[in-house]
């Protein structure tokens, strides 16, 4: 519901107030929940990242290597975060805020994992060094990550799509196997 009122208004305009209304809940029960409005569409966002995830994990899952299941991932974030734009920088702020405030996994990225278990299959295959834990260099990509959305995020003229591919370029670069 707060989605769908941050989409019609915009995240600036609606206030705890109007989600509660629009939710059918006492504004009290609402904080009780979320305490900021940063924290409502947080868990709006995570919802719809869910249910528009699951098709997209399916397609990268066919993919028969970590970079081309990597560019399916990155390519389809960036469409969608260019198409909720207006929704990034918050999101960003409130997730920055958990860090080190001892709230185990609120500042962790849903897709650690899977990088972690894609990049562990790729060391398996010999397509990426493993003299690094999978779940570090899954770290490191998803550094990288937050950087290219950084980057677009300050610069109205950038291209998420382009950040991200330059991001995969790098990350691959420093994951590969050398050759000898």
């Amino acid at each position: 519901m707060a989605l769908a009122l941050f989409c019609q208004f915009g995240y600036e305009a609606v206030t705890m107030e109007q989600i509660a209304a629009k939710a059918g809940v006492a504004r009290g029960t609402l904080y009780n929940h979320f305490p900021v409005k940063e924290a409502a569409l947080v868990h709006a966002l995570h919802g719809k990242l869910a249910s528009d995830l699951g098709p997209l994990l399916h397609k990268a899952m066919a993919r028969r290597t970590l970079q081309t299941r990597l560019a399916a991932i990155l390519g389809a974030s960036a469409q969608w975060w260019e198409s909720h734009r207006d929704f990034a920088a918050p999101y960003i702020r409130y997730r920055f805020q958990a860090i080190g405030k001892g709230q185990p996994g609120q500042s962790d990225s849903d897709m650690l994992p899977l990088y972690a278990q894609w990049i562990a299959q790729a060391q398996e295959e010999g397509e990426v060094r493993n003299d690094i834990a999978a779940l570090l260099l899954a770290s490191h990509l998803h550094f990288l990550y937050l950087g290219a959305v950084l980057r677009w995020l300050d610069d109205d003229s950038a291209s998420l799509r382009a950040e991200l591919a330059r991001t995969l370029k790098f990350f691959m670069a420093g994951a590969t196997v050398p050759k000898h």
